[in-house]
């Protein structure tokens, strides 16, 4: 998407902060929405993620969220950087400037590393969904392009527009993954709602291919059961298979439960992917020789 800010905000313009003074240098736009387009800063050779908002509600919203998890201890923490305003071209727009995650949406991660690697960022991205929870939000807006996955399939959430209280009705979604579109539960924000998001999401991306994504299926076709049995008819989905079942039917109790299982799934009865057993091998063989210098050294000692 093209906004007016790609022509007035090229690379290298300055943003300067109303309040806070601080100066940033935009190197790149990162993305645009419907309530506000993110840039890729730089400030003192430091680079952030700024948000220029649309509405000042939403912003608002957003930036509250962002300040709960930012001044508590655990994976979000110092997340938020600085909140003010800018002028540009005479009007003034409120911003704030976050970390700036590296890295390529979860879609492409799979894509150029192999489906196998959906086992490990899958974990990783469960495990930050459980952060969340624990501060007591549900993200809602669960979708390969809100995933930025880098390295070794280290997950981070990005556009927190539609985080939510939990209890709350969900702020944000995107139907394909919202679990009333399909007539499985309530749009109220809980655990399971992530859950459910992410269990379509893994659909999506084992099976891209599969009929219930398909645009020609009539609003009173879609159900629960038509996710189940693809999940069943998908031999990608075979290894998530009772996993992505029990999400879709909102039988695990928190997302710790659903981490732990999923972790149990893929490395309890699946072979790491190629990439990690290999990783693992040069470890215990760095290990195996450091081993063998020290005893060596001891015996030298000795004598």
């Amino acid at each position: 998407m093209i906004t007016s800010f790609d022509r007035r905000l090229p690379s290298g313009h300055v943003l300067n902060g109303k309040w806070n003074r601080n100066r940033y240098e935009v190197v790149r736009r990162l993305g645009s929405g419907a309530n506000g387009a993110v840039f890729l800063v730089q400030r003192e050779k430091t680079e952030y993620a700024l948000k220029i908002g649309f509405d000042a509600v939403d912003h608002q919203s957003e930036i509250n969220v962002l300040a709960d998890l930012s001044g508590r201890e655990g994976a979000f923490s110092g997340y938020l950087k600085d909140v003010d305003d800018v002028l540009i071209e005479g009007e003034t727009y409120p911003f704030y400037v976050m970390k700036y995650v590296r890295g390529v949406s979860l879609r492409d991660y799979v894509r150029l590393k192999g489906a196998d690697w959906l086992s490990l960022a899958g974990l990783r991205l469960l495990s930050r969904l459980n952060e969340l929870h624990k501060q007591g939000w549900i993200f809602s807006d669960l979708k390969a392009d809100n995933v930025l996955v880098s390295g070794y399939g280290e997950a981070e959430l990005v556009d927190y527009g539609g985080v939510t209280a939990k209890g709350r009705a969900v702020r944000q979604f995107t139907e394909i993954h919202d679990r009333a579109y399909w007539h499985a539960g309530s749009r109220t924000a809980d655990e399971g709602y992530d859950l459910f998001a992410f269990a379509v999401l893994c659909l999506q991306l084992a099976a891209p291919d599969a009929a219930c994504f398909s645009s020609r299926m009539l609003p009173q076709n879609r159900s629960v059961e038509v996710l189940l049995e693809e999940v069943r008819l998908q031999p990608a989905c075979r290894p998530y298979r009772d996993f992505l079942r029990k999400a879709l039917l909102g039988q695990f109790p928190s997302s710790e439960l659903a981490r732990q299982t999923w972790k149990d799934a893929v490395y309890g009865i699946k072979e790491k992917p190629a990439g990690v057993v290999r990783s693992l091998r040069w470890l215990h063989a760095g290990f195996a020789a450091s081993l063998g210098i020290g005893l060596w050294a001891f015996y030298l000692y000795l004598t």
